[in-house]
């Protein structure tokens, strides 16, 4: 038994060091895409259109399907203050009716641009999809941006991402909490 906790142990620890290895030999491109009205248009809620529509089909096909994907939303600090956001996350509760909401943690952080930090070992499509508020599925937790996220009164949002190579999976956890130590999001389970 002890030997083999410890060649499980020693796998991790040499899956991690790849891990680092790539890190260090990769150079990490962030893409941004910026998130307006149009994105959020209320046709597309829970009507499998978003993916399909002419406007947003490129950039949906675009997006990371197998990788593994760091990302974090970030809004303008000066057009959604500290102050207001109590009453926006209560709107948001109230009108997702029933979808799964992202955690709200029940002492508001300060607001400093970052709304949410976030990972997928695959998929990315579907979560950027889910996000947005337009899956079908009601069940999977995520910002449900259609329902309440107003461009018009917060600015646009810009949804930051990397993409990492297969071997990354192992260390996405980990990076993702660091990186929300450090940006701090407002929305979201992480205690930061």
């Amino acid at each position: 038994m002890k030997k083999k906790i410890h060649d499980i142990v020693g796998d991790q620890i040499n899956k991690l060091n790849k891990c680092i290895d790539t890190l260090k030999d990769s150079d990490l491109k962030i893409k941004t895409i910026e998130i307006d009205s149009s994105f959020l248009a209320e046709n597309y809620i829970k009507s499998k259109t978003f993916s399909k529509c002419e406007i947003f089909k490129d950039l949906y096909e675009s997006l990371p399907k197998k990788e593994p994907v760091l990302y974090w939303f970030t809004y303008d600090v000066e057009k959604l203050k500290s102050d207001s956001l109590e009453q926006v996350f209560a709107d948001a509760r109230h009108k997702t009716n029933g979808r799964k909401f992202s955690e709200i943690p029940k002492i508001l952080r300060e607001s400093n641009g970052t709304l949410y930090v976030g990972k997928v070992k695959d998929k990315f499509h579907y979560r950027f999809v889910n996000h947005l508020g337009h899956s079908v599925n009601d069940k999977t937790g995520s910002l449900q941006l259609a329902y309440w996220y107003k461009p018009e009164d917060f600015g646009n949002l810009k949804l930051n991402y990397i993409v990492f190579s297969e071997e990354m999976k192992t260390l996405l956890g980990v990076l993702e909490i660091e990186l929300a130590k450090e940006l701090k999001p407002i929305v979201g389970s992480h205690k930061n």
